[in-house]
């Protein structure tokens, strides 16, 4: 049921970032540390950022699996001695 729930709230998210995204098509200048600024649409913009963030929290989930399935493997081994 929770996966449901998962894939109904991703589907929401994706669709309002494709709404975002086709209704917002201006250019803006965009301009990070110091460097050349350059002109891109704000679409472009919170696109990237929302994979930026998906990207960053897909690490972090693994990272996290990762780490609780170590520890249950440490305490499995410790119950056998």
């Amino acid at each position: 049921m929770i996966k449901f729930i998962n894939l109904v709230l991703l589907i929401i998210f994706i669709a309002l970032v494709l709404i975002f995204t086709t209704q917002n098509h201006e250019l803006v200048s965009v301009k990070f540390l110091e460097l050349r600024s350059i002109n891109l649409p704000i679409s472009v913009i919170v696109f990237s950022a929302v994979i930026a963030g998906i990207f960053i929290g897909l690490i972090y989930h693994f990272y996290a699996v990762y780490k609780i399935r170590k520890e249950l493997k440490t305490n499995n081994e410790k119950e056998k001695l």
